[in-house]
Formats: C-alpha cells, structure tokens, sequence
C-alpha cells in the first residue's frame, strides 16, 4: 500500500501593522550614532558578562526580576555587537539576553587565516556549539526561568535545526527571515551544489566562494541588506575600527553546507519535533533568502505564525518609527501566555 503524505498545517499569516508601538520610543535616526555610544553602550556595559566558551565569544546580559532570557542566533558575517541595541530593548523589556559568536565569526575561533572569509565544515557544528552555550552558560543563569529564540537569517537555520534536534529547550521562537532557502546569486540550487562540489573536490573547500565580494569600508547604503541609513552606517564604522567584524564571505564549503543544511531544516519528518510556538517575519523584499522555503517550514509545524514585513532582509535593522511595530510584535508574542 502507497505511504500518504501527511497534511500541510493551516499557520496564521498576516501583513505587518505599522500601528503598533511600544510603551518608549526607539532610538532617534537623527541622533543614532549620538544615543548608541552615550545610551546604549554604557547600559549594556554596566550588566554584561563575558567570556569564551571553547573558543567561542559571549555576551550575557542579567536583568534583577527577569521574565524570561532570551538566546540569539545571528546571521552570516555578523556579531554580538551588531544586537546590541536589540539586546537594549530586550532589556529594557525585562528580558535577560544571551548571544553567542558562531565560529568563524567576530572574537570567535577560525578555521581560515582570512578574516573576511566564513568558514564550516558542516552547520551541525553551529548546532552543537549553540546547545554547550545553552546548557552550560545561559541555563545556569536563567535557572528554572522559560528560554525564549530569537534567530535571524543564518541563525534562523541554526536555530531550526536546534529546536528540531533538542525539542523542549525552548519555550518559543521568533524566526527573523531565516535562511531555509539560500540565493547564490542568481545559480539554481541544482547548479550551486554541484559547481561547490567540485570546486571541493578541487581542493577549493576554504576558498573564497565565486558570487562574493571582500569587505568594502565605504559601503553605501543601497547595497545594504537593512532600510535605515543611520543603523547601517553605524556598524560600517565599528566594521572600519576592527578587523574581527569584517567577515563578508562565505567559503565554497560553507555555501555548499548551507545548501544541505536550509534541505534539512525544512524536511518533513524534522520540522514535525517543533511543537512550540514560532512566529516567523518574512520579508517582502528580500534578496538574501526565499520566501518558498519559509512557507514550506511553516505548513510542516505545529503552531506557526506568519508576518509579512515591506523590509529588506534585515528587517530588525528598520528605521525606528516601524521598528517600534516589530518590537512590539516580538515582545507581545513572547509575553502571550507567560
């Protein structure tokens, strides 16, 4: 007799409403660079605790009477100093905030000697990395409080693969534009494995993928992955002041891993260990990460929820009048039910 598939689950999609707003304002762009360095980073400085975790740099940020902490994964070629800000809002909230460097990222350990380029041998080792920083840092100190995810884009597909290999660590997800379908250039995935593959085989593994480019100091802003010029410029100028925040490329192997890695987080018979709630943004105009693979995930879960954002990739790198929407969206979701 013929296996039947199982059915597609009915998640909840809506647009994203610029209406809602938080109970403060977000930081002024006028006065961005201003209130980052006589704001923000002398809070964040006053509650952080740091360190290294095999080789891996961490921030955690305790809060007095915490509702809950919060793990972030980040993206391809970023760091912990790129969510600081976000982590100020987390805090301000009454979460606690925990974020880890991957490797081959920021202060954490390389396998490459090249600074900009990013280097794995298989995303499982991202995985394995997040659940040591989990269970022997951030569990410790949140003690029997709830564990909430917040991952955007690389860390997106991390952090699925997290909640589907170790259900019941978290309590909830927040999937920022993840990276379950990856664009190489404009290479079909057929293709993009198969021309990474052999470049592999050619002794090509910890070469600079073709598609991208070295770091560029002067970035302009239209080639940026977010929709605020004063975020944007901001972190271009800590990128300029130290050479661990100028990753900018991936390796043939990482590209080629990445691919595997999206095809696995989106399978059927994984994405059926997530039970708990996620609340996935997608974004309307993204040029990093598809849409199909998004929705793909969302029809195979639980309890998933669905936000349409008109942003660019990085849709938590917003300008402040709607990135008060996106915040008040996150901590209403993570407060429901608490």
């Amino acid at each position: 007799m013929k296996a039947t598939k199982p059915s597609a689950k009915t998640y909840h999609e809506t647009v994203f409403d610029k209406k809602k707003h938080l109970s403060y304002r977000c930081i002024a762009e006028d006065s961005y660079q201003e209130q980052m360095e006589q704001l923000v980073e002398p809070y964040l400085r006053q509650r952080i605790s740091n360190g290294t975790m095999d080789g891996l740099y961490y921030e955690f940020y305790e809060h007095p009477s915490p509702k809950a902490t919060i793990v972030i994964s980040f993206g391809f070629t970023e760091s912990c100093e790129k969510y600081h800000e976000l982590i100020y809002y987390m805090h301000r909230e009454g979460y606690q905030a925990a974020v880890i460097e991957h490797r081959g990222h920021g202060k954490s350990l390389r396998e490459v000697n090249d600074l900009q380029l990013v280097h794995v041998e298989d995303f499982s080792q991202y995985v394995d990395d997040l659940h040591r920083f989990v269970q022997t840092i951030v569990r410790p100190k949140a003690g029997n409080l709830p564990l909430y995810l917040y991952a955007h884009s690389m860390g997106g597909c991390i952090g699925t693969l997290y909640l589907e290999q170790h259900p019941g660590v978290f309590k909830k997800a927040v999937l920022n534009a993840p990276m379950l379908g990856i664009f190489i250039g404009s290479t079909p995935d057929l293709v993009a494995r198969f021309l990474c593959r052999g470049a592999i085989t050619f002794g090509k593994k910890k070469k600079k993928l073709f598609t991208m480019k070295d770091f560029d100091p002067q970035e302009p802003f239209a080639n940026s992955a977010g929709d605020s010029p004063a975020r944007h410029n901001y972190y271009q100028k800590l990128r300029r002041e130290n050479s661990a925040y100028r990753t900018n490329c991936a390796t043939y192997n990482w590209a080629y891993q990445a691919l595997r890695a999206g095809k696995r987080a989106i399978a059927p018979k994984h994405a059926a260990h997530i039970q708990i709630p996620v609340l996935l943004f997608q974004a309307a105009n993204d040029t990093f990460v598809r849409a199909k693979e998004q929705d793909l995930f969302l029809s195979r879960i639980e309890n998933g929820r669905k936000i349409i954002v008109d942003s660019r990739h990085e849709i938590n790198r917003m300008t402040s009048d709607r990135l008060e929407a996106y915040l008040a969206e996150i901590f209403e979701f993570y407060q429901a039910g608490y």
